[in-house]
């Protein structure tokens, strides 16, 4: 069973701030120590070879593939867990992680294979020097083919921040760095009886770090739900998810198309967009962490119908995220070659990277827009405006751009980045303000007067339920801090027995109740025998069953002694 109540007392805090003051830090951390990996990892094979360099920039955007099934799949899982957990329905949170979890074996086992198929094909058309070509397969075929840790990992750590437990995906990402840092050069330039593997040690080091991430998350494996239930959880995970999936897909295939552009240019071009990637993971850290953050919360948030919060959530993140994104332009404004230098220095990559960065960076600002509102919409289950918003960003602006302005000369290509950037954010606003509108005309905020209204008075409920269903109700309702009294009861009609639950509660507390009965109330079909005088014992009829009756009425009077 999932704990529900730690994300409760974390996500119901009345201060947004707080919330991301408790959860982000874990997140950051991780992230940070991951980004020092993908800075080292570089490090260590720029100094081995130019060559290997280039070929982990032509390997990345597969790896970011692996990524973005790992991830989308994990967000699906995270985004529908923190809505069953706001709906009190804790047990099916759990058989939705367990569902996660065969998706994930699932789809490293369609990965391996297609992997093996097209890999050369791709890596041929992405380099030209016959021994980057040999690096990038060497390395391809490795990481690919270990990444279960990856697909694993992505989907455990999110069933943990569902519920409000960011240290331990924390601490995997943490474990899975150093051990990818450590065995880096072990493994690269050989150590005692270790012999050097080059470019090869530094895949065998990445799939070290990845299995001892996934290990350290494997706690939050559950129990998969039976077979005939699979396909309905995997339909709702990828609804959710299917806009993370299809976000990252969208920076494998941007990243593949610049390549090919800048390819026409040189490799040392190619390298630079690869140390570009390596050098944003480091510095959007922040906007990344508060960015899975906010899922769950807005994901809580919004199925509890609290809107004008949902609201307060994107606007803080996005003020909090602008802060951090300060640091990163200066950065890329005033040191780029400094920042270049540390992946070895290779003058033709400094020389055309010093301007991309400085053009680059312009692009940070108006990126806090573009990357947050897609986010949001995820978040909100509105999949086909976050969609839009990758769509538009990452296609229908930034391959264009980046393919015309190249026309003009390389130093110009880099001139997308912020256009594309600009052109997005733009858009996000406007869907923003149109769905607000939507809230604002279909869920009217409730005075003041109402709320205290609403909480002075007591209600009590009374649930009919089917007696196959009391368990799973009892258990949520109890996990959701309500008091019962339980009774064996049995209808005119249906020989069937079933139960009656009296509730008594707050009248603010009535739409929350009713929701948790609903939710673990299923309707069914079942041969049932009919309570009449002349029944026979063969005297049966298929009839629905299940579901709930429920009644609310006034309580004049309410006293616990």
């Amino acid at each position: 069973m999932g704990k529900p109540l730690p994300c409760r007392s974390v996500f119901d805090e009345a201060s947004i701030w707080k919330i991301l003051a408790r959860i982000a830090p874990p997140v950051m951390l991780a992230q940070l120590i991951q980004a020092m990996y993908n800075i080292v990892d570089s490090f260590f094979v720029g100094r081995f070879s130019s060559d290997g360099l280039t070929a982990l920039s032509v390997i990345y955007p597969v790896q970011l593939i692996v990524v973005a099934v790992a991830v989308g799949t994990g967000v699906g899982v995270n985004t529908q867990m923190s809505q069953d957990y706001a709906r009190g329905r804790y047990t099916k949170a759990d058989r939705c992680a367990g569902a996660g979890m065969v998706l994930a074996v699932l789809s490293w086992l369609i990965f391996v294979p297609i992997t093996l198929l097209f890999l050369k094909p791709y890596v041929m058309v992405s380099a030209s020097s016959p021994q980057a070509v040999e690096y990038a397969l060497t390395y391809g075929y490795i990481v690919c083919i270990g990444s279960l840790g990856v697909f694993l990992e992505g989907v455990w750590s999110k069933v943990h921040q569902a519920s409000g437990n960011m240290k331990r995906p924390m601490l995997a990402q943490v474990a899975g760095a150093a051990v990818n840092i450590v065995l880096d050069p072990i493994l690269i330039f050989g150590l005692g009886p270790v012999p050097q593997m080059g470019v090869a040690g530094a895949a065998a080091a990445t799939v070290a770090g990845q299995a001892v991430a996934a290990l350290i998350t494997c706690n939050g494996a559950r129990k998969p739900p039976k077979l005939r239930a699979l396909k309905a959880y995997a339909a709702r995970i990828y609804h959710l998810g299917y806009p993370s999936i299809f976000m990252q897909m969208l920076y494998t295939v941007y990243i593949v198309a610049l390549n090919l552009v800048l390819a026409g240019f040189s490799d040392s071009a190619v390298t630079v967009l690869g140390l570009y990637y390596k050098l944003q993971s480091f510095f959007f850290i922040p906007t990344f962490g508060l960015q899975t953050c906010i899922v769950p919360l807005l994901s809580y948030t919004y199925a509890k119908q609290e809107y004008d919060r949902c609201k307060k959530v994107l606007w803080d993140v996005m003020l909090l995220s602008a802060g951090f994104m300060l640091a990163a332009v200066a950065a890329f404004e005033l040191i780029p070659a400094q920042l270049l230098s540390v992946f070895g220095g290779n003058r033709e990559v400094v020389t055309i990277g010093v301007p991309a960065l400085r053009i680059i960076g312009l692009s940070f600002l108006p990126a806090v827009a573009s990357l947050t509102m897609p986010i949001f919409f995820q978040a909100i289950g509105k999949a086909k405006p976050s969609v839009l918003l990758s769509l538009t960003r990452q296609i229908f602006c930034l391959i264009p751009l980046f393919w015309g302005f190249s026309k003009l000369g390389l130093n110009y290509t880099w001139l997308a980045f912020p256009c594309s950037e600009i052109i997005t954010g733009t858009v996000g606003f406007c869907l923003y303000g149109r769905q607000t509108q939507r809230w604002k005309l279909y869920h009217p905020t409730k005075t003041a007067a109402d709320a205290a209204e609403r909480s002075t008075n007591m209600k009590l409920i009374t649930a009919i339920i089917s007696t196959k269903d009391a368990d799973e109700v009892c258990q949520a309702l109890a996990k959701g801090g309500f008091y019962f009294t339980k009774m064996a009861t049995s209808g005119g009609f249906l020989s069937s027995g079933n139960t009656t639950l009296l509730i008594g509660t707050e009248g603010e507390k009535v739409s929350d109740a009713v929701a948790i009965i609903k939710a673990n109330c299923s309707k069914r079909v079942e041969p049932v025998q009919l309570a009449t005088r002349a029944a026979a014992a063969t005297n049966l009829t298929e009839v629905v069953v299940g579901g709930a009756t429920v009644f609310v009425t006034e309580v004049e009077h309410f006293e616990k002694m």
